[in-house]
């Protein structure tokens, strides 16, 4: 004997429907699935103000583990480069605040990078050679080695110089390495003369480039051997080594400052200083 699966009626053997329900035998009303779960969503102050803190907290360390390794190697640079290493912490601690603003109810703020106290101590006044040199005159018989003195080239220069050597033509003195030494000729009179010779030199150097068809452009742009030298005494010119021959009215001088030819400044102080102490 048969049961109905659907209402439970007593059913035959041959019967294939239900004369209750109508049901097919051998089929059950198939239930309605139950809706699926849906997972709850977790708030902004819960699961996502976890991730941001977790990522700030990475952020961090990521940070902090870059400036210690940078920290390190600027204290133990590579042999192979010696080079040094600018930390930008500033620009660390500007992002950290940043992200730390932007999370929800965020209190906590990121320290700002300390700022040194320290100050650089004022740097000591250079000395004025003017001051140095002040007013002096030297007569041709006080000798070509009273122009200057040890002392004020010493003051000047801030090298050592240690001793003068005067001979028939000049004086030098000497400072501890080769070729660091400054040498004048003096010459109280026949100073037009001198300087012509070098204004007659350079004369012949340009016509000769002028004779060989050379154009303006070139000429000016050429490296003559000697060169005008302006604001140097009433007239001067200066070579490839910096030796300077210059004049102020009659009075003549040829300075030797090769080891200081990185400054014309110098120079012309040096020129004029002598010719002025030879003058008065």
């Amino acid at each position: 004997m048969a049961f109905c699966e659907n209402c439970g009626k007593e059913l035959s053997d041959a019967a294939k429907f239900c004369s209750s329900c109508g049901s097919a035998i051998g089929t059950a009303a198939t239930a309605p699935a139950a809706p699926a779960a849906v997972p709850a969503v977790k708030s902004e102050s819960g699961l996502t103000g976890k991730i941001l803190w977790a990522s700030v907290f990475l952020l961090i360390g990521l940070v902090a583990g870059s400036l210690a390794t940078i920290a390190y190697f600027a204290h133990h640079p590579s042999s192979a480069t010696q080079q040094a290493v600018t930390v930008p912490a500033g620009d660390a601690a500007a992002l950290l605040g940043q992200i730390a603003k932007s999370l929800p109810n965020a209190t906590a703020e990121i320290p700002a990078t300390p700022t040194s106290t320290n100050t650089a101590a004022p740097a000591a006044p250079a000395p004025n050679p003017a001051a140095i040199f002040g007013q002096k005159h030297v007569a041709q018989a006080d000798g070509q080695c009273a122009l200057f003195s040890k002392e004020e080239l010493t003051q000047v220069l801030g090298i050592n110089f240690t001793h003068s050597t005067p001979d028939a033509t000049g004086c030098t003195y000497k400072g501890d390495l080769p070729r660091q030494f400054v040498r004048t000729e003096a010459y109280w009179t026949g100073g037009r003369e001198l300087v012509k010779l070098k204004t007659d030199t350079y004369a012949a150097l340009h016509q000769s480039m002028v004779n060989q068809k050379y154009t303006q452009a070139e000429i000016a742009a050429h490296m003559f051997p000697i060169s005008p030298f302006t604001g140097a005494g009433d007239e001067a010119w200066v070579d490839l080594i910096n030796v300077v021959t210059a004049r102020k009215g009659d009075v003549g001088i040829v300075m030797d400052l090769r080891y200081f030819r990185d400054s014309d400044d110098l120079t012309r102080l040096f020129v004029n200083t002598a010719l002025s102490r030879m003058a008065n």
